[in-house]
C-alpha cells in the first residue's frame, strides 16, 4: 500500500534545462491534476513573519512560514495537503528525481521547506546563494498573476539586476531549479499591485524546497 510521502505530488518529466547564465531547470507543469487547486485552496493565510534584510550582500523583504523542520505543534497547524506536500519533498522518490534533472548528488542532502508570501513592494535583491545551498526547487501556487505586476524570477549574467537572461513569471502551476554556482545570481523584481505586504490578497505565493549540504 502507497503511503503520503511516495504518492506523487510533483512531476519533472516536463523539466526544461538551461546553462545560461547558469544550471537551470523551468518545471511548467509540476503538479499532477487536482493537486494544485488543492493547495492553491488550502494555501495558508497565517503563520508568516515578515523577514528582511538591508545588508549589502543581500537585501529582501518578505514573509515566510516554515514546514520543515518543524516542531509537532506546527505540523499540526499545518493543512493536511501542504503536510502530505512536505512528506512527498522530504521523502526519497522526489530526492531520486530532483537528483536525477539535476546530476547533484542529494542522498545525504538535508532538506528545508518553506512556503513564502511576496506582497506589494517584496524583492528579493541579486545575489549568489550560499555554498552550503546545492538545489533549491521553487515552486509558484498563485492562482492568476497578471503581466506588470513585477515578482518575476531574474536569472541574472553578473550582480546587475540589468543583466537579465532569463525573466521566470511566477504563473501558478510553474516552478524553477536552481543549481547553486558562484556564477549563480538571481533576484525577484519588487512586486507592484495593489496588495500591501501580509495583507494577503494578491500576493505573490510559493513554496521552496532547498537541499543542503549535509
Amino acid at each position: 500500500m502507497t503511503g503520503p510521502a511516495e504518492t506523487p505530488m510533483l512531476s519533472l518529466t516536463s523539466a526544461v534545462s538551461y546553462d545560461a547564465p547558469f544550471r537551470w531547470h523551468h518545471t511548467p507543469g509540476v503538479f499532477p491534476a487536482g493537486t494544485l487547486a488543492e493547495l492553491q485552496r488550502s494555501f495558508p493565510e497565517d503563520g508568516f513573519a515578515d523577514t528582511s534584510s538591508t545588508r549589502r550582500d543581500k537585501s529582501y523583504t518578505m514573509r515566510v512560514r516554515r514546514l520543515h523542520p518543524a516542531g509537532a505543534g506546527e505540523r499540526d497547524r499545518t493543512p493536511p495537503p501542504w503536510r502530505r506536500f512536505t512528506e512527498y519533498v522530504t521523502g526519497a522518490a522526489y530526492r531520486r528525481d530532483l537528483a536525477a534533472l539535476t546530476g547533484v548528488p542529494l542522498e545525504r542532502a538535508r532538506v528545508e521547506v518553506n512556503l513564502w508570501r511576496y506582497g506589494r513592494g517584496c524583492w528579493l535583491d541579486p545575489h549568489v546563494d550560499k555554498p552550503e545551498k546545492l538545489v533549491t526547487h521553487v515552486l509558484y501556487l498563485t492562482p492568476h498573476w497578471p503581466a506588470g505586476q513585477g515578482g518575476d524570477l531574474l536569472l541574472l549574467g553578473s550582480p546587475s539586476e540589468d543583466d537579465v537572461v532569463h525573466r521566470v513569471p511566477p504563473l501558478g502551476g510553474s516552478g524553477v531549479v536552481l543549481v547553486r554556482s558562484e556564477r549563480s545570481w538571481h533576484a525577484v523584481a519588487r512586486v507592484r499591485g495593489d496588495a500591501g505586504p501580509g495583507d494577503g490578497h494578491g500576493d505573490r505565493l510559493s513554496a521552496q524546497v532547498v537541499f543542503h549540504t549535509a
